[in-house]
């Protein structure tokens, strides 16, 4: 065997494997689009949906300022629109968002997140109606105003048809590129008249070929 074949084996790998490569471009290309079809219609038509509906509020006491997003996302608040919206506790406390404004103390955002878009506007009308009722007087509020009324949306938050289109896009190229890469690196095959002749030191007198 050529010594020098072994040296020069790395630079005429990455060669062929280009050619490799370049040779099943249309089979990459093809499981590439694939992947990217299948994610957009899974994302699209069967992964679950989120929506969101926020409004905000200003709340102005009668005495000192405090902190009232406690009391927003409190028991007394949640448990009462569980049951006007068949939700129950929990699942509301992990999908409601307080938010206070840092520049204006006085105004908060509350976002609630659900898998119905009219649910979640109903469900954020409600967490201010039933803090108006039962908290205003405990708290001793002057008001609570309503800077933007909760609107139904129906563009889902989630999950994003996009990012996850062009994620599985790119998880079928790589996956075809890395079964082509695979599959020359594990090829014991000569490619070649230069490989067997680099190989055994010799040169190639002739050739027989494989069709008649």
């Amino acid at each position: 065997m050529n010594n020098d074949y072994m040296n020069d084996e790395m630079e005429i790998d990455l060669i062929e494997l280009l050619k490799h490569l370049l040779r099943n471009i249309k089979t990459i290309l093809v499981v590439t689009l694939v992947c990217g079809l299948i994610t957009f219609g899974v994302t699209q038509f069967i992964l679950p949906k989120s929506y969101t509906s926020s409004t905000d509020i200003t709340i102005m006491p009668q005495g000192e300022l405090l902190d009232y997003t406690s009391y927003l996302n409190g028991n007394v608040v949640l448990e009462r629109v569980g049951s006007e919206t068949n939700i129950d506790v929990d699942t509301l406390l992990q999908n409601i968002v307080i938010t206070r404004d840092e520049s204006n103390p006085y105004n908060y955002n509350i976002t609630i997140t659900t898998n119905n878009p009219n649910l979640s506007c109903r469900v954020v009308k409600n967490v201010v109606k039933v803090f108006k009722k039962e908290m205003m007087s405990d708290l001793g509020l002057s008001s609570v105003a309503i800077v933007n009324e909760a609107q139904v949306n129906t563009t889902p938050v989630s999950p994003d048809v996009k990012k996850n289109t062009l994620i599985g896009t790119l998880i079928g190229l790589v996956l075809s590129v890395l079964y082509f890469v695979l599959r020359f690196l594990f090829n014991k095959h000569f490619i070649n008249n230069k490989e067997v002749e680099m190989f055994l030191g010799v040169d190639v007198l002739a050739e027989i070929p494989m069709e008649k």
